[in-house]
């Protein structure tokens, strides 16, 4: 299952020492992201109890797969807290959202289950296509990335950004679960 098979046991067991566990290492970290970007302690606690719960789920069906428990409790932990970010800008337009709390479990789970394919499949890159694709996604100018890698111009830094791309979207599209998670 995981290298952290008693660690990930002790949690879907509920003892106390693991728990109190993520709850000293992860949460603080899970708080000061939340209050860095405009959240609140209550909404930090929220959040965490959230992701929590939807890696108990996940954990207990096991239909999940993870590196690093810690890691990934903080990835669903920052997921909910930008879909928590976005539906605030959407609420201020003086719209009631009306709220299904299954459906939104629900594609919680398929967004996450797809991003957790993307992770995977972006790790199956190169290094330098994951150099590369990192600094396009941090919206690097292209002089930087031709500076960085000593490419001869930005039209060869482009045409390496598109085939990295393009790979990767290969790799996504050869999965057998990205049909699953796009129907």
């Amino acid at each position: 299952m995981h290298k952290d098979d008693s660690f990930i046991q002790g949690f879907l067991g509920g003892e106390p020492d693991i728990l109190r566990k993520i709850y000293t290492q992860t949460f603080p970290i899970v708080q000061g992201y939340i209050l860095k970007r405009n959240g609140s302690e209550a909404q930090a606690e929220d959040i965490f109890q959230n992701a929590l719960v939807t890696l108990f789920v996940k954990l207990k069906n096991n239909k999940l797969k993870i590196q690093s428990f810690e890691n990934y409790l903080f990835t669903v932990c920052r997921n909910l807290w930008r879909k928590e970010c976005s539906k605030k800008r959407v609420t201020n337009l003086d719209t009631i959202p009306l709220k299904d709390e299954s459906v939104d479990l629900a594609k919680f789970s398929i967004e996450q289950s797809q991003w957790d394919l993307y992770q995977e499949k972006f790790q199956e890159l190169s290094e330098n296509c994951r150099k590369l694709l990192g600094m396009m996604f941090k919206k690097t100018p292209y002089k930087d990335i031709v500076g960085f890698f000593d490419y001869a111009s930005e039209t060869v830094a482009r045409q390496r950004v598109f085939k990295c791309k393009s790979r990767l979207i290969q790799l996504i599209k050869k999965d057998a679960r990205y049909l699953k998670l796009t129907t």
